[in-house]
């Protein structure tokens, strides 16, 4: 009775954790999305760590990525891989951020591109995107427990 009470709350977690990180990579790829890409184009290029032909690259299709992944994510397909690609995705953009954050000079501010623009890099958002990191590393760690959990049950049945 204990392992299915465990099972159940990991199952109700894994629901509340991908579907929420979920939504936020699809309002993620919405604000970029509804604007043109050169401005998600100069918010990466004001990070000063890509070309040229880079910074176009990833402002033209990481808007797309993020919102399949967020789909990904809120429907459940592929949890393990979706969610283990969602907190490294999340835990570059975080090093990159804090990165930046440490390094611009003070009086300067860079965007961080996260959700729109003329967010500029703070303490607040290094905050945030922490603890989406930390999120997409539960997350994935359950998504793995719950794969092995499921393994187990229908092995003994």
């Amino acid at each position: 009775m204990a392992a299915e009470g465990k099972t159940r709350l990991i199952r109700v977690l894994l629901l509340v954790g991908r579907v929420l990180l979920g939504a936020v990579f699809i309002y993620a790829a919405y604000t970029k999305l509804t604007h043109s890409w050169t401005l998600f184009a100069m918010a990466i290029n004001a990070y000063g760590l890509l070309p040229e032909w880079a910074v176009s690259f990833l402002a033209r299709t990481l808007p797309w990525f993020e919102l399949a992944l967020g789909l990904l994510l809120v429907f459940g397909v592929w949890l393990r891989a979706t969610a283990g690609v969602a907190t490294v995705l999340l835990a570059g953009f975080f090093s990159i951020m804090a990165y930046s954050y440490a390094t611009t000079p003070p009086g300067e501010t860079i965007s961080c591109g996260c959700f729109g623009f003329g967010e500029p890099i703070s303490a607040q958002t290094l905050m945030r995107d922490g603890l989406l990191v930390a999120l997409g590393v539960a997350l994935t760690v359950a998504a793995f427990v719950q794969n092995r959990h499921a393994r187990l049950a229908a092995g003994s049945a």
